[in-house]
């Protein structure tokens, strides 16, 4: 299956230079990409804005019902990895419910692809 994520910066480019390596979506609801992401899949990676204009395939993948004490723990063992490192942004975090870790490997930079706006949403699922 291929997915579009669609990143802040400096979310994008860190995870272009390799500086984050697992792309985090937290939720309140079971919205995607929970329980719709799998090892192998293909994910087109656009920056707010802008076309596609990299790639990547996941590695792997992790689902939780987040708890405050979750949240520590995904915190303390992925936090670099994750690329957020302030308090501000894990404090909004520990209101959440879900989340989805999903490890990226094979990032590429591609000839950019024009897709349509997605007016607010922050991951599309593209069915094959």
């Amino acid at each position: 299956m291929k997915h579009i994520a669609i990143l802040k910066q400096p979310f994008f480019n860190m995870i272009l230079n390799g500086e984050k390596t697992i792309e985090s979506r937290w939720s309140f609801n079971k919205t995607a990409p929970y329980n719709k992401v799998e090892i192998g899949d293909i994910i087109l990676l656009k920056e707010t804005g802008k076309n596609v204009t990299a790639t990547a395939i996941v590695k792997n993948v992790k689902y939780y019902q987040l708890t405050p004490e979750k949240v520590e723990k995904i915190k303390a063992k992925y936090g670099k990895q994750i690329g957020i490192n302030n308090v501000e942004a894990w404090q909004l975090i520990l209101c959440k419910k879900y989340c989805t870790l999903i490890w990226l490997y094979k990032v590429k930079k591609i000839n950019p692809i024009n897709v349509k706006r997605s007016y607010g949403t922050g991951w599309i699922v593209i069915d094959d």
